[in-house]
C-alpha cells in the first residue's frame, strides 16, 4: 500500500510517496517562479502549478514502482483560481504578499466592525485574504470577472483538474475570509461584498475527506491504476502540524518553508478575540476536531533566503548543495549584525508590507558568509517576537517541533534554540506537510483509526537542538535591540 502526499508551494511543487511506516518511497520536485509585474504585486500561473503538479506525479508515482491507492494534496492559503464556464484558468493568482485589496479592507470595515467581522470569520481585516482581492479584481478586472464560473482554492484546484468534485476544506475556505469558520458556511454578506454567487464556490468539507478519483483519462497519462481516491488535505499548514504529531490544544509546530510559521492548536473555549486580533492570529478549524490552528508566522521566511541564494551568491545558486555551503561560510560564533528580514514584508503581529528589510552594522570586514547567518539570526529573532504574542494569547511555547526545508540547516536548528532558549526537535521525515497528507490518506482508507493513532505510529524524531547558555544570553541582549531597530526602521519608511 502506498499514497502520494502533493504539496503545492508558493516557490514549488513536491510529490512524495509514502508507505503506511512512514517511509518515503520515491519523491519528485519542481520549483517555478514567482512573477512580480509591479511593485507590490506578486502572482503566480495556476497553469504552471498544475503543470509542475502532473510531472512530479508522474516521476514519484513511475519511481515507487508500486500501486498508488490515494493522493492527498495541501497547499499554501489565501489564493484562488478563477475559472471560465469551460473550466480554463481565466488569470494569474494573486498571493498572499499581494497588496492589492487594501482600499477594499476600508470599504469592508465601513460596512462593520472588525470584531464583528472576526466573530465570524475567525480573521482580521487585511488585503492577504481572498474577499479583499476578488472585490479589487470586479473593480479593476470587470470583463475577465463576468467570465469567471467557479472559484477554487490551490489545493481543491489540483484535486478538480485530476478529476474531483468541486470541493475544498475547511482550513482554505477559511483563508478567504468568506467562510464561517464556528457554523462550517459560506457567509452571504460576505460573498455579496465580494460579488460572489455561492453556486460559483466550492462546497466545503473537512480536510481529509475523499472528493473523488482521478479520472481515467489523467490515471492513463500519469502512469497511475484506476481508483485512485484523491483527498483534500487543505492548507500546508495545517498539513505540516499535524505531519509534526501535534494535536491536542497548547500543541505547536514551526513549519519552515516559503513563510516561516509557528502554528499553535486551541481549544474552542475561551477564545479572546481581542488579543487575537491585536497580534492578528486567525481561527482556522483543524480538520473536524472541533479544535482551531492560529498562525504566527513572517512571510520573509524561506523566500528571503532564497533570495541571499540567487542574488548575493549567484556563484553557486544553481548548485544542489547551494545552502549547504552557505552554511560551511557562515561564521560559527553569533554576529554583531542586527537584519531586519522584511523582503516581502512582515507577517504577524505587525502586518508591515511597508518596512524594508534592514542589514544594519556591516563593516569592511563583513563577508557574505557573516551577512548569511545575520539573515538566520535576524529571522529567527522575528519567529521570537511571535512567541510573544503566541504567549499573550494563552499558548506557551515550551519546545519547538521544527519542519519544512528551513529544518534541513544545523546551524540555523542552533541558531534557532539559542535565541528562543527553547529546545529544538526534528522529525525523522522533515516534510511534515506530505507526511501530514499521507496521514490524511492511511486514515480515510481505514488504515489507522484516528489521527492520533497514525501520528504515534507514523512519526518519530531524529534529533533535538539545546540551547547554548552564553549564546543565549549574547542574543537576548541583542533581541532587544532587534525590536528597537524595527521601531525605527517603521518611522523612517512609513
Amino acid at each position: 500500500m502506498a499514497v502520494i502526499g502533493l504539496d503545492v508551494g508558493t516557490s514549488g511543487v513536491k510529490s512524495t510517496v509514502l508507505d503506511d511506516n512512514a517511509r518515503v518511497i520515491a519523491h519528485a520536485y519542481r520549483e517555478y517562479d514567482l512573477l512580480c509585474p509591479a511593485e507590490g504585486q506578486y502572482e503566480l500561473d495556476p497553469r504552471v502549478l498544475l503543470k509542475g503538479a502532473l510531472e512530479v506525479i508522474r516521476e514519484s508515482a513511475g519511481k515507487a514502482g508500486t500501486d498508488i491507492e490515494a493522493i492527498s494534496v495541501t497547499s499554501f492559503g489565501e489564493s484562488f483560481v478563477c475559472l471560465d464556464e469551460r473550466d480554463e484558468v481565466l488569470c494569474n493568482t494573486m498571493i498572499y504578499m499581494d497588496k492589492r485589496g487594501a482600499e477594499e479592507c476600508a470599504e469592508y470595515l465601513a460596512l462593520r466592525s472588525e470584531m464583528d467581522i472576526f466573530a465570524r470569520c475567525g480573521h482580521y481585516v487585511d488585503p492577504m485574504f481572498g474577499i479583499y482581492k476578488i472585490r479589487w479584481m470586479q473593480k479593476h478586472c470587470p470583463k475577465l470577472m463576468a467570465k469567471m464560473r467557479r472559484i477554487c482554492f490551490i489545493a481543491d484546484f489540483i484535486t478538480y483538474k485530476l478529476g474531483a468534485a468541486h470541493k475544498c476544506d475547511y482550513s482554505l475556505a477559511a483563508r478567504s475570509a468568506m467562510f464561517d469558520v464556528f457554523d462550517k458556511v459560506w457567509i452571504d454578506e460576505a460573498l455579496a461584498f465580494a460579488g460572489l454567487d455561492r453556486a460559483m464556490l466550492p462546497e466545503a468539507v473537512p480536510g481529509g475527506s475523499t472528493v473523488g478519483e482521478v479520472s481515467p483519462a489523467i490515471a492513463q497519462e500519469l502512469g497511475l491504476g484506476t481508483g485512485v481516491k484523491l483527498i483534500v488535505a487543505g492548507h500546508d499548514q495545517v498539513a505540516a502540524v499535524m505531519g509534526s504529531g501535534a494535536w491536542e490544544a497548547g500543541e505547536t509546530a514551526n513549519g519552515m518553508g516559503t513563510t516561516d510559521c509557528i502554528t499553535a492548536v486551541l481549544s474552542a473555549e475561551g477564545l479572546d478575540y481581542e488579543s487575537l486580533i491585536r497580534n492578528s492570529l486567525t481561527l482556522v478549524p483543524y480538520l473536524d476536531s472541533g479544535r482551531f490552528v492560529t498562525y504566527a508566522f513572517n512571510v520573509s521566511g524561506g523566500c528571503a533566503v532564497k533570495w541571499f541564494r540567487d542574488t548575493l551568491a549567484k556563484d553557486i545558486a544553481e548548485r544542489e548543495d547551494a545552502y549547504a555551503l552557505l552554511n560551511q561560510e557562515a561564521p560559527s560564533e553569533p554576529t554583531d549584525l542586527i537584519v531586519l528580514p522584511y523582503l516581502a514584508g512582515s507577517g504577524t503581529p505587525y502586518m508591515d508590507g511597508n518596512t524594508p528589510c534592514v542589514f544594519a552594522g556591516l563593516r569592511l570586514g563583513t563577508d557574505r558568509g557573516k551577512l548569511f547567518r545575520g539573515l538566520l539570526e535576524g529571522e529567527t529573532y522575528e519567529m521570537m517576537v511571535n512567541i510573544e504574542c503566541l504567549k499573550e494569547c494563552g499558548v506557551e511555547v515550551e519546545k519547538v517541533i521544527t519542519v519544512g526545508g528551513g529544518s534541513n540547516s544545523p546551524l540555523w536548528m542552533q541558531i534557532r534554540a539559542d535565541i528562543f532558549g527553547r529546545d529544538i526537535y526534528l522529525p525523522e521525515n522533515k516534510e511534515a506537510g506530505t507526511l501530514g497528507t499521507a496521514i490524511l490518506c492511511y486514515v480515510g482508507m481505514g488504515r489507522y483509526a484516528s489521527i492520533p493513532e497514525a501520528q504515534k505510529k507514523m512519526i518519530s524524531f531524529s534529533k533535538k537542538f539545546t540551547p547554548d547558555a552564553a549564546s543565549h544570553a549574547h542574543y537576548a541582549a541583542k533581541y532587544q535591540k532587534y525590536k528597537k531597530l524595527y521601531a525605527m526602521a517603521k518611522e523612517l519608511f512609513a
